[in-house]
């Protein structure tokens, strides 16, 4: 699956998510990248993460989506300046039906599987996925994913 025309899509959802908050959402791409898997999966992957970031942005934000490419994988990030994670608090948020206090006290949404749903499917791609996050200045996921090997590397028919 190619990522050149999947981040631009999801650029394009993540910027409609944000209208109402007044919540810019900015693509930042290093290189085109090719992975092996479900594009239907990782699309959900990459709206959720977008999701919670627009979701726990502040009213005039930023949330920041960046594609680089490293050690033969591609890093999908998504960096929101919301709320934050407290770090006693990380190491549970990809349990399923986890919410933090302040993610129950700032929105009433949520069922607290978003988060366990992106572990499961980066997990099945072979990947990892990690968080950065510091209370009241936002979080970073970032979605690790191995490059597909260079004899599969042609564009999508049709696409």
């Amino acid at each position: 699956m190619a990522f050149g025309r999947l981040s631009e899509d999801l650029h394009r959802q993540a910027s409609l998510l944000g209208q109402e908050g007044d919540i810019q959402v900015v693509l930042r791409t290093t290189a085109p990248a090719v992975v092996l898997g479900d594009e239907l999966r990782l699309r959900e992957l990459f709206l959720n993460l977008l999701d919670n970031a627009v979701k726990y942005s502040r009213p005039g934000g930023t949330v920041d989506i960046a594609l680089t490419i490293e050690l033969g994988h591609a890093k999908v990030s998504v960096t929101d300046h919301g709320i934050g994670i407290a770090q006693d608090d990380q190491p549970q948020i990809f349990d399923r039906f986890y919410r933090t206090d302040a993610a129950r006290a700032h929105t009433k949404k949520g069922t607290g599987l978003g988060l366990s749903i992106c572990a499961w499917i980066v997990e099945s791609h072979h990947g990892r996925i990690e968080v950065q996050s510091q209370v009241g200045e936002g979080s970073t996921f970032t979605a690790i994913l191995p490059l597909a090997p260079a004899s599969t590397k042609r564009p999508l028919a049709g696409r």
